[in-house]
């Protein structure tokens, strides 16, 4: 028999680590250039100095924003140890804005992960690894990284949050996790291609990535700050249009498409604890149905 879990209303709509009501978010959506780690980190302090100048309280950026996407074998060029002195300036300015952005992880045993980085108070505060890597079409990821393991919320001055990036967030587990593990914003980074096209004008994965982000919000009923990068690589074509989803699934403010851009937002946690009143999703999930049946599925697949 399944095991009782206690109610998960009360944290799940209180959860936050500071009394701060309003947090100014800048996006910092750029088109890094491909494997030239020093001048990517020039923009990066670029960008976070002006976002510093519009008083933003945190700054993300994209998916491996400070290496560039399509790397081959250039992975193993640019990889960095997580406390890489190269790092450094940007650790320091995170003692006056918190910072999100990505670059190729070297791990301990010589292996590399696709890893997103949230720096605060001049020091790394968490990490996420991508979970899973496409392998598919132009994608080759698994060719030249190792997958992370773990989903898990870490406690910013200013939030409780969660990271995922890019194929990350076609999962839908992958939020529901990070949701019931407290995060009250989510922070998406990706490397967005255009591919297909459409009556509209906007290629067909771009309205389908438009989907998948408002989803998010909805069903965690969690702010998500959604950025992607721009430029092209290797006649890839990076669509941008990077925004800020409320809770309620609305849009609260979107870059624009293919350019670079410093957008800033100011999002109000208050509207996150009266959108968790109004719609108990989180706290009406059953941990004990899900745990049972996800153990019976994996079973059944080792079983075969």
């Amino acid at each position: 028999m399944a095991a009782e879990f206690p109610p998960l209303q009360k944290e799940l709509t209180t959860n936050y680590m500071s009394d701060q009501r309003l947090i100014n978010v800048a996006i910092g959506q750029v088109g890094p250039i491909l494997a030239d780690l020093d001048r990517n980190i020039e923009k990066h302090c670029d960008f976070i100095e002006k976002a510093l100048e519009q008083n933003a309280d945190m700054i993300v950026f994209p998916e491996l924003s400070l290496t560039g996407y399509s790397l081959k074998d250039a992975t193993f060029d640019v990889a960095l140890k997580k406390d890489d002195a190269k790092l450094d300036k940007i650790k320091k300015l995170s003692s006056h804005i918190s910072v999100s952005c990505g670059f190729v992880e070297l791990g301990d045993r010589f292996e590399f992960y696709n890893t997103q980085l949230f720096f605060e108070k001049g020091e790394l505060l968490s990490r996420h690894r991508k979970v899973y890597l496409p392998t598919y079409g132009v994608f080759e990821e698994e060719r030249y990284f190792s997958s992370g393991n773990r989903f898990k919320v870490f406690n910013s001055q200013l939030a409780p949050m969660g990271i995922l990036i890019c194929e990350d967030i076609w999962h839908a587990a992958s939020g529901l996790i990070l949701a019931l593990d407290g995060a009250s914003i989510m922070l998406v980074s990706a490397a967005g291609l255009t591919r297909g096209t459409s009556k509209g004008q906007k290629p067909e994965n771009v309205s389908a990535w438009e989907t998948i982000v408002k989803s998010l919000a909805i069903s965690t009923t969690s702010y998500v700050v959604f950025v992607n990068r721009v430029g092209v690589e290797d006649g890839l074509v990076f669509w941008g249009g990077s925004e800020v989803i409320l809770p309620t699934g609305q849009m609260l403010k979107k870059a624009e498409y293919y350019n670079e851009q410093l957008l800033t937002v100011t999002i109000d946690m208050h509207q996150l604890k009266h959108a968790r009143l109004n719609t108990t999703l989180l706290s009406d999930e059953k941990l004990p149905v899900l745990i049972d049946e996800f153990s019976r599925i994996h079973q059944k697949n080792k079983d075969y």
